[in-house]
């Protein structure tokens, strides 16, 4: 996993993160998420822990589009706030 993305997982806990990153298909997408409980609605929190995520995955609650999303490491394009 890249410096960038380490940066991005540890910034998420923290709170709300401004990132883009490149789609499979190529389209550069910006995204607004946070992995802090405390910011994600209460419906969407998970139900359990524990679950191991893989090293080249940056999961994220997507704020805009109220959903659990992720991205490959290696598509991280930048950390924009």
């Amino acid at each position: 996993m890249s410096d960038l993305a380490r940066t991005l997982r540890a910034r998420l806990a923290g709170g709300t993160v401004q990132f883009t990153f490149n789609k499979i298909g190529g389209e550069v997408r910006p995204a607004s998420g946070t992995t802090c409980f405390d910011l994600i609605p209460e419906a969407f929190r998970p139900k359990t822990d524990g679950r191991r995520t893989p090293e080249n995955l940056v999961v994220y609650f997507d704020l805009d589009r109220m959903a659990w999303r992720s991205l490959r490491s290696d598509n991280l394009v930048s950390i924009d706030d």
